[in-house]
């Protein structure tokens, strides 16, 4: 994953701020101080986490290497 292309891809949203909650190796993007995306980096690949409905992330899965990480969010 370009990581920085997800970065900017996430900060076109409307309202999206870029915050480092979790020190400065994770990017946190939040709308309305509510977050909806996480960006970082592991072993020099491209991490992300989604916001999502766990009912529709379970329906997406066969369609790409995601996982559903946490309950609500999912991992790319």
């Amino acid at each position: 994953m370009d990581v920085e292309a997800a970065r900017r891809y996430l900060l076109g949203k409307p309202e999206a701020i870029e915050d480092f909650p979790f020190g400065p190796d994770v990017a946190v993007m939040k709308v309305r101080d509510k977050m909806f995306a996480t960006l970082g980096q592991e072993s020099g690949e491209g991490r992300m986490n989604l916001k999502c409905d766990p009912d529709q992330a379970h329906a997406g899965c066969w369609k790409a290497p995601y996982i559903l990480s946490l309950p609500g969010w999912l991992a790319i």
